[in-house]
């Protein structure tokens, strides 16, 4: 045979040369970061005591921002810092949920207590 009848065929390996390529390992960074934007824009909407759930918000959107870019040390910082406002945030909230509902309460049984009769 010859050569154009190997290459017709599409095997360029068939002239009994070996190839001693060794493998490539590539190793990638782990690019499990959680950015928690749902979370983050509840928070925004919902339960937001002192501008929380906004720097919340903020950072999950830096968190994604960096991750796409590829600096996953910096998203990983920023998503850190959104999970803690985020937990801050809802803590307070509902704290103040609860002060509100025992406020009401006390200020409901003043009024039926002194102007119900």
């Amino acid at each position: 045979m010859t050569m154009q009848s190997y290459q017709l065929r599409g095997n360029p390996m068939q002239d009994d040369k070996s190839c001693n390529g060794q493998p490539v390992v590539v190793s990638m960074p782990e690019q499990k970061l959680d950015d928690d934007i749902i979370f983050s824009t509840f928070n925004f909407h919902y339960c937001n005591p002192c501008c929380l759930g906004f720097g919340a918000f903020y950072n999950s959107v830096k968190a994604r921002d960096r991750r796409l870019l590829g600096d996953y040390a910096s998203a990983s910082t920023y998503s850190t810092r959104a999970r803690r406002l985020n937990i801050a945030s809802v803590i307070l909230g509902v704290i103040n949920a609860i002060l509100l509902i025992v406020i009401l309460v006390y200020v409901i049984q003043y009024q039926l207590s002194h102007f119900g009769d």
